[in-house]
């Protein structure tokens, strides 16, 4: 199975981006899955088709799936039922299931935890990530130190106290370690497969304007002092020629953005997208696809 993760700032083409690279993968006869990791999911408006909570099949070797965060919340709430009881019961802290995924910071445990079933399941060729724009990959690669660091600090997890919470409840403390060791298996997982560049592809997408290249940049920074690679970058909503004023200056700064980035990034393969001039949804993908691979600008 193979990863391709695509990760940048908001409203910058991320999901399109996804969406055509898996029209594109799917036309190579590759059984695909598109997988939504954004609690506002756009790929249902993207690929025109209602999606549900389980990966759907929308054309020839091509899925789409976006996560009902309420749903997931609750089954990751009862997967780690002991931790979550313990954990806000320290601070007195009633939360019920169902509002467990609004809290800050959990979409993306939960998000993580479906995607690592689905790495694990291996179903598919292809696995296109759509990421948030809070970049999911920086807490991915943080996580198996978050599951064990954090965790067994703020409860003080040694052997006397494992034993104490066992007499609060028979197995309380037992089953504590037993779920803080699944989800370290679970996070170490995951972020092996996105250091290992034989599994994992990571594609950043911006626009040339200022904050968006600024952002681009520091994510890639970030995520590469992990240890893990960006392969490519998409440069999306590019001006065409026109010859009136406003065009003509709006080009001349995209045009400076973009000669910055191929400077900066000579490693990597860039691609550019045009502004397409209309919502990109539906058949319009194909165009993206071979824009972006049948082009050659990057590769699979």
């Amino acid at each position: 199975m193979r990863l391709i993760y695509v990760a940048g700032k908001g409203g910058v083409g991320k999901s399109v981006t996804s969406s055509a690279t898996g029209i594109w993968t799917s036309n190579l006869g590759m059984d695909t899955l598109t997988f939504s990791m954004d609690p506002a999911h756009s790929l249902s408006d993207i690929f025109d088709i209602e999606l549900g909570s389980q990966p759907k099949n929308i054309r020839d070797h091509l899925f789409a799936y976006e996560p009902d965060l309420t749903e997931e919340a609750k089954g990751f709430f009862r997967r780690y039922k002991n931790i979550l009881t313990a954990l806000f019961g320290l601070f007195e802290v009633e939360v019920k299931p169902e509002d467990f995924g609004n809290m800050p910071g959990v979409s993306e445990l939960i998000f993580m935890d479906k995607l690592n079933d689905i790495f694990v399941e291996k179903k598919y060729d292809y696995v296109v990530i759509d990421s948030a724009p809070t970049a999911m990959v920086l807490p991915l690669l943080q996580l198996p130190s978050i599951t064990t660091g954090f965790v067994t600090r703020v409860l003080g997890m040694r052997n006397k106290w494992i034993g104490v919470l066992n007499l609060l409840e028979s197995g309380f403390g037992d089953s504590i370690l037993k779920e803080i060791r699944t989800m370290r298996v679970k996070a170490e997982t995951m972020r092996n497969a996105l250091i290992d560049p034989k599994i994992a592809t990571i594609t950043a997408v911006t626009i040339p304007e200022k904050a968006a290249v600024e952002e681009t940049r520091r994510l890639i920074e970030t995520v590469e002092s992990h240890g893990v690679h960006v392969s490519s970058i998409v440069i999306n909503h590019v001006m065409k020629e026109c010859d009136c004023q406003f065009c003509q200056r709006k080009m001349r700064s995209q045009r400076s953005y973009i000669q910055a980035l191929q400077a900066l990034y000579s490693d990597k393969r860039i691609a550019i997208l045009p502004d397409y001039g209309a919502e990109v949804k539906g058949d319009a993908l194909q165009q993206v696809a071979q824009d972006l691979y049948g082009t050659g600008q990057i590769g699979i």
